[in-house]
């Protein structure tokens, strides 16, 4: 499975994947124009896409929904869907797209219907599991093993509590996004026996420390850990 990144922080998000079959965009988080223009310098346009998966309707997650959805099925729960036209998806429910299984999972965030994926696929037989913006899931995770992990890695809990910022936004940032320690913690609850690599997303811009984050990471699993970038591509 071929795993692309556009963009990846609370600028915006958007992930390309790929299985040599079908292709689906993970987050529609940057604006429309944008999007085209990456797709462009990669020779794919919309419809080269089976769907796209919103994981909640933060606008850096969903901000080219609507104008993405004229041409793919947008895939996402009802709360972030709202009034528009897609494809209702639902706590640990399967759904097929092409080549593709889909088990979405709830994540704690201060977003209504906010969900990570489960994405399998058909041809490669590969797991790819996708968390942003969460706290943490409830959800047990152990039974599927996972080839590819990507999972917020948003701030370093001591840069935060060093950090002298306002009272209401450390208040949000702890209970609505995931540290390294969490982050941690996480990988530790899931099946990585054949996981090939973990990527970092959704790093926090003055709060994270990409290398220290990379190194503990790694030091924990023994696995290839790259961060992924702010304006596409990783490290």
């Amino acid at each position: 499975m071929k795993i692309d990144i556009i963009a990846s922080s609370s600028s915006g998000n958007c992930y390309i994947i790929d299985d040599g079959v079908t292709r689906l965009l993970l987050e529609g988080g940057i604006p429309y124009r944008q999007l085209i223009r990456e797709l462009n310098k990669r020779s794919l346009k919309l419809t080269d896409f089976l769907g796209c998966l919103i994981s909640h309707g933060h606008n850096d997650h969903s901000c080219a929904m609507k104008d993405i959805s004229r041409f793919i099925p947008i895939y996402a729960s009802k709360e972030t869907l709202g009034e528009m036209k897609g494809v209702a998806i639902s706590h640990a429910t399967k759904t097929a797209i092409g080549t593709y299984t889909v088990i979405p999972f709830e994540t704690e965030h201060d977003c209504p219907g906010s969900l990570g994926f489960i994405i399998s696929s058909t041809i490669t037989k590969e797991n790819l599991m996708f968390m942003t913006d969460a706290k943490y899931t409830k959800y047990s995770l152990k039974q599927f093993p996972f080839d590819y992990v990507m999972i917020e890695c948003n701030y370093v809990d001591e840069l935060l509590d060093n950090d002298e910022i306002n009272y209401a936004l450390k208040k949000r940032l702890l209970n609505s996004h995931m540290s390294l320690t969490t982050c941690i913690k996480t990988l530790k609850s899931l099946n990585l026996n054949r996981c090939k690599v973990i990527y970092l997303i959704h790093l926090s811009d003055h709060r994270s420390d990409e290398a220290l984050m990379k190194k503990a990471v790694a030091r924990e699993f023994g696995i290839p850990v790259y961060v992924a970038g702010k304006h596409g591509g990783y490290k």
